[in-house]
């Protein structure tokens, strides 16, 4: 009788809540990706929901109603191509990254468990795929007959701004490649236009028709990929006009950056250095990309010689031991980076410039040194420079006296603190927590598959109707057409009143 009462208690809270089967895709190699999947499917487990995730990752914590299929580990993108990215022609870099994504895509759908899964019988309510150069895997959702929530760990960006009908204009959204901003000068915003019109062409006719080769390959039901990445219901963006910039947007689209931002305790060791930084502290961790082993015999004396000169006790995320190493450094293989830049006496953060960290860094108003190496670190460095909330340096061009000048100003100028307190008071005053909108919107399609309704008209329109290009041309053409008739016109006056001339003369 006791076993009766519960389960009819836990069908009541199951229809309460809207209890439902997620499916969560997230093949994406870098594990930032996936602490922010973590964080979303956890919250939606901890809310009764159904979650299944396939991923190479799995949650620190067992989560009740959460479980993973795990794949095999991904290759990472190649150290050289990481760490020349910024020196590299943009050309290329679009190119290779695009056939990075068709390969990562593949890698991911023939695995032996993932073939199983697709073949099962099994049945979900809705699916969320994280998107990173993967548009084959947004099949999942066709193929379970489920609607479909896109998740992007990114801004608006070339490779998702697309699925709901998000209009990219070249002259105010710098191209991911580039460092600009959205402010460009006349040059540079030609630059972005051949590498955004490079961009759509190679998509058209080598990236999607790969994709849906994938597709075609590894789903046993045909599908139109292209019907299937528009019928997108909702997009959650991990951004803010703060840390990404302003952008133009849809109904569809909902932006939920700083979502994964909570506060956690700190490690014993770690919260006795932080107390004992009287004279305040500096974290420094520069993501996966640049390792300390990452970094030549010069740079790493480079920084070491210049924490030596301040009295700042340095915490330093690396997994090398360092002999002799200065009094005032800290070293870990691993560091609580969120609660870290929480405490009252941090006063700078040394970091790659990765849109966690970003977002972090501005939550908690601690100013930033960046060293930007691939992706849109650069383009992030760039855009928070300009706000005038961090000194940025470029890793290939690392000396002991930049590194010193870039820490000696954002510690020393007054400047850089009152801007970004200002800065992350703006960006923490928001109507409703980044987590609770997204929760809100996934389970908002799960009540009312609402993308019929909302779908943004771009979506039926050609590329050169949406600009406006054909009603141009029109234009253009009847301009011409007429500038003809009235030259016709007039050569004819003319030659009648010469002929005239004649017969009177």
């Amino acid at each position: 009788m006791q076993y009766y009462y519960t389960y009819s208690l836990l069908l009541i809270f199951c229809n309460i809540a809207n209890c439902a089967k997620i499916l969560g895709i997230f093949p994406c190699p870098g594990y930032s990706h996936f602490i922010l999947g973590e964080k979303l499917f956890g919250e939606l487990a901890k809310r009764g929901h159904e979650v299944t995730v396939i991923s190479e990752f799995e949650p620190n914590e067992k989560i009740e109603n959460y479980v993973t299929i795990k794949t095999k580990k991904s290759e990472p993108f190649d150290n050289e191509f990481v760490l020349t990215w910024s020196r590299a022609n943009p050309f290329f870099l679009n190119k290779n990254f695009l056939d990075n994504g068709i390969k990562q895509s593949e890698d991911f759908l023939q695995q032996k468990n993932v073939q199983e899964f697709i073949n099962s019988n099994r049945t979900f309510d809705l699916v969320i795929v994280d998107n990173f150069i993967n548009e084959a895997h947004m099949a999942f959702a066709e193929h379970f007959k489920a609607p479909l929530v896109v998740f992007s760990s990114q801004p608006l960006m070339e490779w998702n701004y697309h699925f709901v009908g998000n209009v990219k204009l070249p002259s105010i959204s710098p191209h991911y490649v580039t460092a600009y901003k959205n402010q460009m000068s006349f040059f540079e915003r030609l630059n972005n236009l051949m590498l955004s019109s490079f961009d759509f062409v190679y998509k058209e006719l080598k990236y999607f028709p790969a994709q849906q080769a994938l597709v075609d390959k590894y789903f046993p039901n045909k599908m139109n990929l292209k019907n299937v990445f528009t019928n997108t219901e909702m997009l959650l963006l991990f951004s803010h006009p703060l840390t990404t910039g302003p952008a133009l947007t849809t109904s569809s689209v909902v932006e939920v950056g700083g979502f994964q931002i909570e506060s956690k305790k700190l490690p014993n060791d770690v919260q006795t250095v932080l107390d004992g930084a009287k004279n305040g502290a500096i974290l420094v961790s520069l993501g996966t990309n640049i390792q300390c082993k990452s970094l030549s015999k010069e740079q790493l004396n480079a920084f070491l010689n210049v924490f030596r000169k301040f009295p700042q006790t340095i915490l330093w995320k690396c997994e090398l031991e360092i002999p002799d190493k200065p009094d005032n450094l800290f070293l870990s293989k691993w560091l609580p980076q969120s609660p870290i830049l929480a405490h009252p006496n941090t006063i700078a953060f040394i970091t790659h410039g990765g849109l966690l960290s970003v977002t972090e860094a501005i939550h908690y108003g601690v100013p930033m040194i960046t060293i930007p190496v691939f992706g849109d670190q650069i383009m992030n460095s760039v855009r928070i420079e300009k706000n005038g909330i961090a000194e940025r340096l470029d890793f290939l061009d690392l000396t002991e006296n930049k590194i010193y000048e870039a820490v000696r100003k954002v510690t020393t100028n007054p400047e850089y603190k009152k801007q970004m307190q200002r800065v992350s008071r703006i960006f923490r005053d928001q109507p409703s927590k980044p987590l609770d909108r997204a929760i809100h919107t996934v389970e908002y399609v799960l009540k009312y598959k609402p993308g019929s309704l909302i779908r943004s008209p771009a979506l039926r329109l050609w590329w050169f109707q949406l600009y406006m290009l054909d009603v141009l041309f029109f234009i253009f053409v009847f301009i011409f057409l007429f500038y003809l008739l009235i030259s016709l016109v007039f050569r004819k006056l003319m030659f009648s009143a010469k002929q005239n001339k004649r017969k009177t003369a």
